[in-house]
């Protein structure tokens, strides 16, 4: 439902231009289609991790 493939730096560019703010927050609230945390009963800590890898697979 709009979310960018892992390691695809065109569609995740702009989402790394808004920031890890942004991006945590979209994963922790949920964004679109997708629920908090993607229904992940981790800790918060945990999802700003992935999120991390995920940026980070993407640059």
């Amino acid at each position: 439902a709009g979310a960018p493939k892992f390691g695809d730096k065109a569609a995740w560019a702009p989402r790394i231009a808004q920031g890890k703010a942004k991006l945590y927050d979209s994963a922790l609230h949920g964004k679109g289609a997708m629920p908090p945390k993607g229904t992940y009963a981790g800790s918060d800590d945990d999802v700003k991790a992935a999120v991390d890898y995920m940026a980070a697979a993407a640059k």
